[in-house]
């Protein structure tokens, strides 16, 4: 009995045609900002009652004058110390808080007790009518943390605070003890142990389902103002549900529309809810598409290097996998969506007489290693380099790992599916 592949094209996912939805955005989602900037709220002792001036880490300089302000202090324990420090938010305010918001703390530092943060959301200098304090708890195995809300908005701006943890990062707290020192003025700066990590909180998103796929849109504050429809300044961003959305595919919102494209369909914002609540979306995949090989075009041809032996190389043609579907691979092997992505990849190309073929390229790995992927993974797959000039031709756009279906005459079927997809278009039955 012999197995047979029989290739199989689903075309539920692609006789959709300008779908109206109105999609709820309910979530807080994460981007590369999040996990990947380093940004400080350096907290200095309250002096008395009264606050000095914002200190602007990228622009200030040693001879700048500092202003302090009477503020109204909420009840505080006279056993702990006290401090203040300030959160930007493009939000107009007076000269004095230069578009940030002030937060007073509690027990500031990393101890055995609770650090009580009040943040004065309505920017009137009162802490006492913005509610109860938030509060970071103490932990002795992780570093805990707190969301704060930044403003009085249901989905407004957020940011989580946690102490800053020195020993992960001791050439930048070093750093910014020494630049803190040098441009606090006659402020006294609490020190980096003592102030705080923030990771913005500015992505709100919804999900839809499409067919089989969950696909995630999401909403982005870039200037952090509580508005998500911003002109030329807030952005829109697509990822499948489960993925951090990639700032390097944005896209801007301009006169309160936006317009995206994912797994070979266009997708036109046609409005923003000014609070994030809700985006009005089509999802149409008859249209051309801009940024994306489309559906049933010819793949563009091209040479890329296959490694042979150690630090070797031969060209190849993409034309020479004509006759036989293939399935491109582009990928990085530091990649999150890679490791996820691996396992189903190798299964793929296990296939015996499976009737098509699979093809990596890889940006950054040595020919040693792509020459024995194959071997070390016990799969059959063909192992090459990419680059910028392959990456243009096949249309992306910083988004890898990413991967091209095409038929047996190099025709696309669809761009941007990842392996878990492919199973879908694929179906084995025996003889």
């Amino acid at each position: 009995m012999n197995k047979s592949f029989v290739w199989v094209v689903t075309l539920g996912l692609n006789t959709l045609a300008a779908q109206s939805i109105e999609l709820k955005m309910p979530d807080r989602g994460t981007d590369a900002e999040f996990t990947k900037t380093m940004m400080m709220a350096n907290v200095f002792e309250l002096r008395g009652d009264s606050v000095a001036n914002p200190l602007d880490f990228a622009s200030a300089k040693v001879s700048d004058a500092t202003v302090w302000k009477k503020v109204k202090s909420p009840a505080m324990s006279k056993t702990y110390r006290k401090g203040f420090t300030w959160i930007f938010s493009a939000v107009k305010t007076d000269d004095f808080a230069a578009n940030h918001t002030l937060l007073l703390i509690e027990n500031p530092g990393w101890t055995a007790y609770n650090t009580l943060i009040w943040t004065d959301r309505n920017h009137n200098y009162d802490l006492t009518d913005d509610g109860p304090p938030d509060t970071i708890k103490p932990n002795k195995k992780f570093n805990s943390n707190v969301v704060v809300s930044i403003d009085n908005k249901p989905n407004g701006y957020k940011v989580m605070l946690e102490h800053f943890p020195v020993s992960q990062f001791k050439q930048f707290a070093v750093m910014n003890d020494k630049a803190m020192y040098q441009l606090q003025g006659n402020r006294l700066f609490s020190g980096t142990e003592n102030s705080f990590r923030i990771r913005r909180m500015n992505v709100l998103y919804g999900t839809w389902s499409v067919g089989s796929e969950q696909i995630a849109i999401c909403v982005k504050d870039a200037n952090c103002n509580g508005n998500y429809a911003d002109n030329g300044l807030d952005e829109v961003m697509i990822a499948d549900d489960g993925n951090s959305f990639q700032n390097l595919q944005s896209c801007t919102i301009k006169n309160g529309k936006a317009y995206l494209e994912w797994n070979s369909a266009a997708f036109f914002i046609d409005f923003i809810h000014p609070d994030g609540q809700y985006i009005k979306l089509r999802r149409d995949t008859t249209v051309a598409l801009k940024y994306i090989l489309n559906i049933g075009q010819k793949c563009p041809r091209f040479r890329y290097d296959e490694p042979t032996a150690r630090e070797k190389t031969q060209k190849r043609r993409i034309r020479k996998f004509k006759g036989q579907p293939l399935y491109i691979y582009i990928w990085n092997d530091q990649s999150n969506e890679y490791i996820s992505d691996s396992a189903v990849l190798h299964s793929l190309g296990r296939l015996k007489n499976a009737g098509f073929k699979i093809l990596m390229l890889n940006f950054g790995a040595s020919s040693q290693y792509l020459h024995r992927y194959s071997s070390n993974y016990e799969t059959q797959i063909y192992q090459g380099f990419s680059s910028s000039k392959i990456n243009n031709r096949l249309k992306i756009r910083n988004q890898i790992p990413i991967g091209i279906l095409l038929d047996n005459r190099q025709r696309v079927i669809k761009a941007g599916i990842r392996p878990s997809q492919v199973v879908e278009y694929l179906k084995i039955r025996h003889k």
